[in-house]
């Protein structure tokens, strides 16, 4: 599975096991046509194809290495600089990906 792993610039608020904290580090993966497709049919109306795109393919990871899900709203609800640090992140899964299936091809 390709995946990149990183650090959101803001912290975002999470309730774990009825404590609230704050994660930062984050994994994301490419996502599979049919979970693509399952994301696209879970938008609401108003809301933006990229942040939910974005928060389908990114998980937040607390500090034992337990991975939770990112809400739409977790990511709508936070820092511009969140959304924009995701948006580099997914051209880097993209590259990684393009990289690795360029590798796999016969000569």
């Amino acid at each position: 599975m390709i995946q990149v792993e990183g650090t959101l610039p803001v912290a975002i608020p999470v309730v774990i096991e009825h404590a609230a904290t704050k994660l930062r580090k984050i994994v994301m993966r490419q996502m599979t046509a049919i979970e693509y497709l399952q994301a696209q049919t879970g938008i609401k109306e108003g809301q933006f194809i990229a942040i939910a795109d974005l928060s389908a393919m990114t998980k937040l990871v607390d500090e034992v290495g337990t991975v939770h899900e990112m809400t739409y709203e977790m990511l709508g609800n936070s820092s511009r600089s969140n959304l924009e640090y995701l948006q580099g992140k997914r051209a880097e899964l993209d590259a990684k990906e393009a990289a690795e299936s360029s590798e796999a091809e016969p000569e």
